[in-house]
């Protein structure tokens, strides 16, 4: 018995100390005047089988007392007699483990089901059940003392799943007319679920796959106040309007080595006044970075950050410093002149909508069997069809569109079996207006299809597929929506190697050796044997048209392991092989630099030219990243770096630094310039520049004598443009 007591002691302040340890991240405490929307999003329209319809207006959604309250009422509304609303955090705040938790009054008449649940921010297994949904508290008031918590996964619900959802149910007798504290806590192992610090379930990860456990990814919260529906039944005479959810405050709290950065992680070139969150940590400190090309707007040393992009994608990075030690994060963000987010299927369904109407059936589900490229694509079974074509569809929408302006749609599909058509349709959201349609015939050959079209006004539009006029079986990947502006900005496919190796190739001649790899980002070119000449060893891509009398500027950064010459060049992809470009011989170091020339096309147009590196002739590393290819503008004297598409401004070698570390920079113009040394707590150790500069390159070393080893920052900035570098310093007073 003494050891048993002995093992119940342990296990409690064992999971004390777990619960301890966590930090309060983020929370709402409603305690304003308004719905905080930068947090929360509305959701407006029926759901369901319940019958009320959601909306925005305050009488359905408001702040009062210190709390928010969610308020179903009795009316008639957009041919509904039941209005309520639902409000969630998806695409602004999403989190992957941690204890969720809020404190909750219930309404306490019959037909409503109150509901505190979390569903996945990217859908990576694809939609509901397979991508779970964790319902912290529902309540459906006809069981007035009745409190459940579930989990729905492919496997664990009531529609497809060969077993139900798994969860449990337990007693409060006054939800009705107190508040209670409704939480998960959810680890890797296990999602446990409580009411007032008292567990009443736990469901346990299986580690077998997505089926049983989907619970892996990041989830948002969601809040709503259901009217009616099969569980409840809808509201009778006994039910009483307004029917109010009170909800006091929510809040989330993680171990800090699981906080992530969120925000937009699919940027079309130059975009702007993107936001990037860490959670939001009492006393710590915070340091920022940004891939090349990118600019910390504003934020630097806070837990948020606004970016401006160029025309490279990466890594947002953060570190995270407390009296617990530090904690850094990063987070992928692809740059492209795309506007559609998730593309190609890569991050699950995030983004994506589908539909199904009338008597039509489809199911919609990722899969690997046939790609156009990449991990996954989309197939869509249509089994029954419905009486139109919109009946089954794929869709994204929230598409801000210009009018006048000109676009190109377009993405790669096949069908199975005998031709199938589909309709391609750009629909205007506020009245599903046509602003265009393309009807296409799919062939069993994955094939690229595409159309042009031009708003009369300005829009928020959605771009649908729809495939529901017959059965069938279609596979979908890498749709694109985008202008010639952006598409011109750069003619390389995959410049910053965002997407791995896809659309570049090495080719290897007269016996040289070496294989290629993606490597922080960069493509790392590793030579065994070089061959007899720069071209034996070639890293390159084809299928880019240059046109004959017009000029045009590369640029791209590149370093080595030892000092040596490449090759860079635009030419022809067959015999002759003529090089369009002329030859660029480049000496690297190993400092990374950026590289860049210009040539005019004197040759006739080319639509399949290549665009390549000959790194051959001797044993190396070389090291290529932001290759940029362009059309040269009349306001582009000579080869210039402009903010749409520079490089990184300083550059840091060697990294980490042990004795000393030299800053690399370049001014095209007089500017007032600084560069200092931060640590982690945003604490200056050094001022190394401050004051006018002149045009030119610039070298300034760094002794960090009596400098503690550890992580540091070093901020550079040339007039108004600032970048933030990570430092790690080996060396110093060790």
């Amino acid at each position: 018995m003494k050891s048993l007591n002995l093992f119940l002691v342990i296990a409690f302040f064992g999971h004390a100390l777990l619960a301890q340890n966590r930090q309060l991240v983020w929370s709402d405490e409603f305690n304003g005047t308004d719905i905080d929307r930068s947090a929360w999003k509305f959701d407006s329209g029926p759901s369901n089988d319940n019958v009320q319809y959601y909306t925005d207006r305050p009488g359905n959604a408001q702040i009062a007392d210190g709390k928010l309250q969610l308020s179903a009422l009795r009316e008639s509304y957009q041919g509904f007699e039941y209005t309520s609303a639902l409000i969630k955090t998806e695409r602004a705040l999403s989190w992957k483990y941690g204890r969720v938790e809020a404190l909750i009054k219930l309404p306490g008449t019959s037909g409503f089901v109150p509901a505190f649940w979390l569903l996945p921010e990217d859908d990576m297994y694809g939609w509901w059940p397979r991508s779970g949904e964790i319902d912290i508290m529902e309540h459906p008031t006809n069981e007035v003392t009745k409190i459940y918590g579930t989990v729905h996964t492919e496997s664990y619900n009531l529609f497809s799943g060969p077993y139900p959802p798994q969860g449990s149910v337990t007693d409060v007798p006054d939800a009705e007319s107190a508040f209670h504290l409704y939480a998960v806590e959810w680890t890797t192992e296990r999602i446990d679920f409580y009411v007032d610090d008292q567990k009443f379930y736990s469901f346990s990860n299986d580690n077998g796959d997505s089926k049983t456990w989907p619970f892996d990814r990041p989830f948002y919260v969601i809040l709503n106040l259901a009217v009616g529906g099969g569980w409840v039944g809808n509201p009778d005479e006994s039910s009483q309007f307004p029917a109010v959810m009170e909800v006091d405050y929510v809040r989330v709290y993680q171990d800090l080595p699981d906080v992530a950065i969120q925000g937009t992680d699919f940027v079309e070139y130059l975009g702007k006044g993107t936001t990037y969150t860490s959670g939001v940590v009492d006393g710590a400190g915070y340091q920022w970075s940004v891939p090349a090309g990118a600019t910390i707007v504003s934020g630097q040393n806070t837990p948020q950050i606004i970016v401006d992009w160029g025309i490279f994608g990466g890594d947002v990075e953060s570190v995270l410093t407390s009296g617990e030690g530090t904690f850094p994060a990063k987070y992928p963000v692809r740059v492209s002149p795309d506007y559609l987010g998730n593309p190609g299927f890569e991050k699950g369904v995030k983004y994506w909508r589908r539909s199904t109407a009338s008597s039509a059936t489809a199911d919609f589900r990722l899969t690997s069997e046939s790609v156009h490229h990449g991990a996954h694509s989309l197939l869509v079974e249509v089994t029954q069809p419905g009486a139109n074509s919109w009946d089954v569809q794929l869709s994204q929408g929230d598409l801000s569109l210009q009018g006048g302006q000109s676009y190109h749609a377009g993405f790669w599909a096949r069908s199975v079996g005998a031709p199938a058509a589909v309709s391609a349709a750009i629909i205007n959201a506020a009245d599903y207006s046509l602003v265009a349609i393309e009807s296409i015939n799919l062939t069993e050959n994955w094939t690229l299809y595409g159309f042009d079209f031009i708003p009369a006004s300005p829009i928020t539009a959605a771009f649908n597929i729809d495939m529901g006029d017959h059965s069938g079986s279609y596979y979908f990947d890498d749709f694109v929506l985008t202008t010639p502006e952006l598409t011109g900005l750069n003619l390389v496919r995959n410049p910053d190697f965002f997407d791995g190796q896809e659309e570049w190739d090495l080719n290897l001649l007269s016996g040289a050796s070496a294989t290629g790899a993606i490597e922080d980002g960069l493509y790392a070119v590793s030579i065994t044997e070089g061959g007899s000449n720069y071209w034996d060893v070639h890293l390159g891509q084809s299928g880019l048209l240059i046109e004959l009398g017009k000029e045009y500027m590369v640029s791209f950064d590149a370093y080595a392991y030892a000092p040596g010459q490449i090759s860079a060049l635009v030419g022809k992809n067959a015999e002759p092989w003529t090089l369009y470009s002329g030859t660029q011989l480049i000496s690297l170091t190993s400092e990374r630099q950026t590289f860049g020339y210009t040539f005019a096309m004197n040759e006739p147009t080319d639509a399949l030219s290549r665009l390549g590196f000959d790194v051959g002739g001797e044993v190396n590393q070389v090291y290529i990243d932001n290759v940029m290819l362009r059309e040269r503008g009349p306001q582009d004297p000579a080869f210039v770096r402009s903010s749409s598409f520079s490089p990184a401004l300083l550059q840091v070698y060697p990294n980490p630094v042990v004795e000393e570390a030299a800053f690399y920079y370049f001014l095209h113009d007089p500017a007032e310039v600084s560069l200092r040394i931060f640590n982690l707590n945003g604490q200056e150790m050094e001022t190394l520049v401050h004051g006018m500069q002149q045009a030119g390159g610039h070298r300034v070393m760094w002794h960090p004598a009596g400098i503690p080893a550890g992580i540091y920052f070093c901020q550079f900035r040339n007039g108004r443009v600032m970048e933030t570098r990570k430092l790690i310093l080996q060396g110093g007073s060790l």
